[in-house]
């Protein structure tokens, strides 16, 4: 299992934002992986979950987004890239928000990006301060969600409000209840993007 953590390339760049306003284009020219890519290194997480021997790394998922135009906001746009990165790599893929189906997906042999939305009135924002994307690899049998956060640093989710609400296993896999994951993403349209092998 492959774990990608953003926060590891710091000096690799991806530029990004090139259809906001001006200050914000000049922003995106500087722009790297580990300020932007969670996107990006998810991608490369979900290859090596569902493929064998994949291929699929974080240069590729960069020159894909470029391709789509998927750089063009904050970080990656979900909804222009993962459909043909399910195309290029023979997986099926499906965008919802419907937690249910994501429990379905992982259940039945697939994994799955989740966007989380972020701190917002009545939530304090678990794997995020403001939108972010992580991988939700597994359901465990306890039926806590077994989670890789390309974002992960020691102490990340001991913020005011999310106390207790994840527990890391093995040093990198977050595991968190599908409730709290839910709501993590629910201002999030679509919510989840599952894949499958075909």
């Amino acid at each position: 299992m492959k774990y990608v953590n953003q926060k590891d390339y710091p000096h690799w760049l991806y530029v990004t934002r090139l259809e906001m306003d001006e200050e914000n284009r000049q922003r995106g020219k500087t722009t790297t992986v580990a300020s932007s890519g969670c996107g990006l290194c998810s991608a490369v997480m979900v290859a090596d979950r569902l493929l064998v021997d994949s291929k699929f790394e974080l240069q590729d998922a960069i020159d894909l987004s470029y391709e789509v135009n998927a750089n063009t906001n904050i970080g990656t746009n979900y909804r222009r890239f993962a459909p043909v990165f399910a195309e290029r790599l023979g997986l099926e893929w499906e965008p919802t928000s419907d937690p249910e189906r994501l429990v379905h997906c992982l259940q039945t042999g697939g994994v799955a990006v989740v966007n989380v939305g972020g701190k917002r009135e009545g939530f304090p924002g678990l794997f995020s301060r403001g939108g972010h994307y992580i991988v939700a690899i597994s359901q465990e049998r306890d039926g806590r969600i077994a989670i890789l956060d390309p974002a992960y640093r020691p102490g990340r989710y001991d913020v005011e409000g999310c106390e207790g609400l994840v527990t890391m296993k093995n040093e990198v896999i977050a595991l968190c209840d599908l409730e709290i994951l839910a709501k993590d993403a629910s201002n999030r349209n679509p919510s989840f993007h599952l894949f499958w092998r075909k």
